[in-house]
């Protein structure tokens, strides 16, 4: 009796039911995504059969999803807008409580929405605010004690990361260096228990496979070391200036106060609906995109228009405020950015032929690194995603020279900024409803 009751064992307990919990929906998201998109492609190819009025059909569908998915976070989840991770760190900290589990459906379908309707957002954003709402549900039945509570949500949060990128030592590594920055047994055995069932689960439903597929092109030469941190160190500019332009633009739209959230989310996804209409590959999560780059599909002018656009459309894309993580645009962007600068080392220097896809793969890190500014989370997601352990050595030399240069460059981590933002809204709503009249 004393076992069952004993603190590891109901950390494990409800760390195992969150786990299945964010398998099992986290699975169906990311199979409701795959249709979404397929749906809105077979949209966009039929409309083309109206060649001077067809472009209005993906505008309207990017105009009515979006706004749909903003209306389901005005009307029953606030706190669903955006990312989720700054929320769920948030509620670490203790700086705000858990959401109401209405958020896990608010998030669900609006992102299928968001997502489907070709808003360049990140599938991550949701399962891991999800996961995180499912682990305080459980953890309320079945842990006692509030700062094991915070474990499991923390536990269940990471899990939903692994649930999106089939990267369950990436969620893992993400609960510790991102949403808790800390690092403890107890932590460690809900971490690994939550993780662990829910991508298996996720694996029983969908299968097994590495997001993206690489052919193995090793850089073997020590030397080759130095473009890579180059790479990382150019990155880490381009991260900082692509940070400044998510939190500039969702400045821009708050002074739109006179124009309601959700006219707002309509344009914007309206405006991204338009350029499906002209390039259906370069909107949605980017996945496909990011697959054709590795498979050196581009030429060099190619990959700077994927990198000039996506570093538009992401930001513009977040400004919605609907569900929509920030990982996935990231990955597609740098994967470009690296690829681009590849290309550009060939050109220079086409005796040494470097290998477009080796640079690409960094270049994902790298990005991700000096956005977020968590390292050993970006390598390993990488690593994850496209198997290739091989370049890790790489992947961490570029890792440091983006870190180094955000942090010159006084470029804060961007959840960091996006959780004082909503602080600083929450503040100002509380401040508003009590200078209401009595």
């Amino acid at each position: 009796m004393a076992l069952l009751n004993s603190r590891v064992t109901r950390l494990a307990a409800a760390s195992l039911v969150a786990g299945t919990m964010i398998g099992l929906i986290g699975a169906v998201f990311r199979f409701g995504l795959v249709r979404g998109d397929r749906l809105r492609d077979a949209l966009v190819s039929w409309a083309h059969s109206w060649p001077h009025a067809g472009w209005i059909a993906p505008v309207v569908l990017g105009a009515l999803a979006a706004g749909l998915a903003r209306i389901l976070v005005v009307r029953f989840a606030p706190f669903a807008a955006g990312s989720g991770v700054q929320n769920v760190e948030a509620v670490m900290t203790g700086e705000m409580k858990p959401p109401p589990p209405v958020i896990v459906p608010v998030k669900f379908f609006g992102g299928i929405l968001a997502l489907g309707s070709g808003l360049a957002l990140g599938r991550e954003g949701p399962t891991v605010q999800m996961g995180a709402s499912l682990g305080s549900l459980v953890s309320k039945w079945v842990v006692r004690e509030q700062e094991d509570r915070k474990v499991v949500d923390a536990a269940a949060a990471g899990a939903g990361l692994a649930v999106a990128f089939n990267a369950p030592m990436g969620g893992s590594v993400f609960v510790f260096e991102e949403l808790t920055t800390r690092f403890t047994p107890w932590l460690l055995i809900a971490t690994l228990a939550s993780a662990s069932v829910a991508v298996w689960i996720m694996r029983m439903i969908l299968g097994n496979t590495l997001d993206f597929t690489l052919k193995h092109v090793s850089s073997t030469q020590s030397w080759w070391l130095f473009p890579f941190l180059t790479l990382g160190a150019l990155l880490g500019a381009v991260g900082a200036l692509y940070n400044r332009l998510i939190l500039a633009l969702l400045r821009f739209s708050d002074r739109l106060a006179a124009v309601s959230s959700v006219t707002r989310a309509g344009f914007i996804g309206a405006v991204v609906g338009l350029t499906a209409w002209f390039a259906p590959t370069l909107v949605g999560s980017g996945d496909a995109l990011t697959q054709t780059i590795f498979s050196e599909g581009h030429a060099i002018e190619g990959l700077l228009i994927v990198f000039l656009l996506r570093f538009l459309i992401g930001p513009w894309s977040y400004a919605a405020a609907t569900p929509g993580g920030l990982f996935a645009p990231l990955l597609l962007l740098g994967a470009s950015s690296g690829a681009l600068f590849g290309e550009a080392l060939n050109h220079l220097m086409p005796a040494l032929d470097f290998s477009l896809v080796a640079f690409a793969v960094v270049g994902m890190a790298a990005l991700f690194c000096a956005c977020v500014r968590a390292p050993l989370t970006g390598v390993v997601l990488t690593v994850e995603m496209t198997g290739r352990g091989d370049l890790t050595l790489a992947l961490l030399v570029a890792s440091l020279g983006a870190m180094v240069v955000a942090t010159l460059l006084d470029s804060e981590p961007i959840y960091v900024s996006l959780k004082r933002r909503m602080l600083a809204q929450q503040d100002m709503a509380v401040d508003n409803i009590a200078a209401r009249p009595t």
